[in-house]
């Protein structure tokens, strides 16, 4: 009988809910709009949307330099983002950040309007005390500035001394001063690859080694978040693989260092997680619905990756663990399924009392050599059957 040990994702403390819930308060006070402008958002935030989806090919880079789009931007998509992330990193386990103390230095490469920031500032209480240093780095000087000014004002909101912001206007590779600790990058590398025709194995590479000589020689950590759509899976698992090939553990959301088994490769499956937005600010579905793009359900990869100091170890759950990553299947005659992650590979689990949910951590007593030898395995797939 597996036991549900860690659900993916987490919630916000009352201080940070009312910060979320009126985000659109916040940048109404930073960068008030007039009544006119108000009434033509939805309409600049649905002709953004398909500027960043169906029309990428054709958008100009220095688009969050444009008012009218960083406006939408900031109150339609990062407010969006900021509820996916805040979700995300609540989630983490509680001593996911305990390797950042007063004078720790972090890194948000692609930080556009500081949503990373932001989003770690609101959903990690026990780091709103501590004397971090942010480099902001960014293609938009104006989105950075914004952004900044944003940063101030939750900060504010939420009564708390705010971090050092180094507004650093560049590209990923930009010189920094100081080796940092946590280096993010969300939803940045699918704007970089997506329209190049080298591979994203050759891209996932570059990008790694860009990324690693900022990392400190002490215990640090590496977040990439992507779009959940199989083209940014393949990249983070090969992003994965680059990492575990320089002795980093993953911390999230793989409950192994072996081989992904939903890597995104075509025809296979790939490593997405989904978040009900249910929970997500009623003037936001508002917004959402206004600009013709309601939004149920909100789809993201993503790998957590860290290497810590010897003293700080964690001790290795022994049990078999699975990580949800698929929506429910119905089995004919058999039930209800869903494909997880585990070290014996792609999982098929069976629900039995109780339903799983997205992104769920299950924990199963430990597997002999030989009971794994005798699971059944789908024919189809090649998952091996638990349950069924």
């Amino acid at each position: 009988m597996s036991t549900t040990i860690q659900s993916l994702f987490g919630k916000l403390d009352d201080k940070a809910v009312k910060v979320l819930t009126n985000f659109d308060a916040v940048i109404q006070s930073v960068k008030p709009l007039n009544s006119k402008h108000l009434v033509s958002l939805p309409d600049t935030i649905r002709e953004l949307s398909h500027q960043l989806t169906d029309e990428r090919s054709s958008r100009r880079i220095g688009y969050m330099n444009q008012a009218a789009y960083l406006s939408a931007y900031t109150r339609y998509f990062m407010w969006w983002n900021l509820f996916r992330l805040t979700s995300l990193f609540s989630g983490f386990k509680s001593g996911a950040f305990s390797h950042l103390e007063d004078g720790s230095y972090c890194l948000d490469a692609g930080s556009g309007p500081l949503t990373v920031p932001i989003a770690l500032l609101l959903s990690r209480p026990e780091l709103r005390a501590k004397k971090i240093t942010w480099y902001c780095m960014d293609l938009s000087q104006t989105a950075l500035s914004l952004g900044e000014e944003l940063f101030l004002a939750v900060c504010a909101a939420l009564e708390c001394e705010p971090w050092t912001i180094i507004r650093i206007k560049g590209a990923l590779g930009e010189k920094l001063k100081n080796p940092v600790q946590l280096c993010t990058c969300a939803n940045m590398f699918n704007e970089i690859y997506w329209n190049s025709s080298k591979p994203l194995e050759e891209s996932a590479k570059r990008y790694s080694e860009i990324i690693l000589p900022y990392m400190s020689t002490g215990a640090h950590s590496i977040l990439v978040v992507e779009p959940g759509v199989p083209r940014t899976s393949r990249f983070i698992s090969l992003t994965r693989d680059a990492l575990i090939r320089k002795n980093y553990s993953i911390a999230a959301p793989c409950p192994h260092d072996k081989a992904c088994p939903m890597d995104g490769r075509r025809g296979g499956k790939w490593c997405h997680f989904v978040l009900n937005t249910d929970n997500a600010p009623k003037k936001l579905h508002a917004l959402s619905k206004d600009a013709k793009l309601p939004k149920e359900r909100a789809a993201f990869s993503f790998v957590f990756a860290q290497k810590t100091t010897p003293e700080k170890t964690e001790v290795i759950n022994e049990n078999f663990l699975l990580r949800i990553a698929s929506d429910p299947i119905k089995i004919p005659y058999k039930g209800i399924a869903r494909y997880a992650c585990s070290d014996a590979g792609l999982t098929l689990i069976f629900e039995k009392s109780t339903p799983f949910n997205s992104g769920d951590l299950l924990s199963l007593p430990p597997l002999s050599d030989n009971q794994r030898k005798r699971l059944p395995v789908d024919a189809k797939t090649g998952a091996v059957i638990i349950g069924g």
